[in-house]
């Protein structure tokens, strides 16, 4: 059931990659070059830090609050706890997962160590399967043109996609397309998604239907933005779902929000800002 819900939150990739239904010379072009951003977007989030704030609701009340800063391991990504609500952590904690984060990078380093290696193979198949998905878009709807809108000086198309009856997926991930249609916003000079909404419009399920089901009518939304010279990350993104796992039922409802992105690198050169944020013995402010 968990894999069904990691591959609801890949329907960004579904959003980006959507081309426009205009002339086949127009939509095939910038199909191609969506397709290849989006490509280089996941790539590029080994190499960046961000903060992101996490927020789930029951209804329309906020049960959980939680600030992370996130940084690159290499293979991922590791969530530093900065706030909880208002509250920032305790100097102690930080410092702990800051030695924690220092700890990896530190095996991302030695091409002999063996965590690393199954690190990179673990990292090898989570990349695939998506490239996969994004690969398996052009085949998986139809794209209806709906027309341009300027936005802050930007056009972007508007586009809406639904699933095509003939698609036949190779992989769960890209069986989850047939359940789902979207309407997206797509910058046409970046080539870059800037808003999408998707809806669920039949029930997804998993083992057919006996470890779990996603229900008819749940919804994503994502905003991105550009946060460095042609890379675009995610800087908002909401779902809501309901569903059964076995015999227990479920709600989820999140907000995630993502700022401050910032270039890091390589592990070697996280390794040197994980040891000056751990000499500098300060907390992170989280606010993102």
């Amino acid at each position: 059931m968990r894999a069904i819900i990691v591959t609801f939150f890949l329907f960004s990739s579904l959003l980006a990659a959507a081309p426009p239904a205009g002339p086949q010379g127009r939509a095939r072009e910038l199909v191609e070059r969506v397709i290849s951003n989006q490509h280089r977007n996941d790539r590029a989030l080994y190499d960046y830090e961000r903060v992101e704030r996490r927020v789930s609701y029951e209804g329309h009340s906020a049960v959980s609050d939680e600030t992370y800063r996130l940084v690159p391991t290499g293979t991922g990504r590791l969530s530093l706890l900065v706030k909880r609500g208002d509250q920032p952590v305790s100097l102690s904690f930080y410092q702990k997962q800051l030695r924690d984060w220092q700890s990896v990078l530190r095996h991302a380093i030695d091409p002999n160590d063996p965590r690393e290696q199954h690190s990179k193979e673990v990292q090898a198949r989570r990349d695939r399967k998506r490239t996969e998905l994004i690969d398996a878009i052009g085949r998986a709807f139809h794209f209806t043109w709906l027309g341009e809108e300027v936005v802050n000086g930007r056009t972007l198309a508007h586009i809406a996609l639904d699933p095509d009856p003939s698609f036949r997926p190779a992989s769960r991930e890209a069986e989850m397309l047939r359940h789902v249609r979207a309407t997206v916003w797509i910058d046409e000079q970046a080539a870059q998604l800037v808003h999408g909404r998707a809806e669920i419009t039949s029930d997804i399920t998993s083992g057919g239907g006996v470890v779990g089901k996603i229900y008819q009518g749940g919804w994503f939304e994502i905003a991105q933005a550009e946060v460095a010279p042609g890379i675009w990350e995610p800087e908002r993104v909401e779902f809501s779902i309901r569903g059964r796992m076995f015999l227990f039922s479920f709600t989820e409802h999140k907000l995630v929000v993502s700022r401050r992105y910032r270039y890091v690198g390589t592990p070697r050169q996280a390794l040197e800002v994980a040891r000056r944020d751990i000499a500098s013995g300060e907390l992170f402010p989280g606010d993102p």
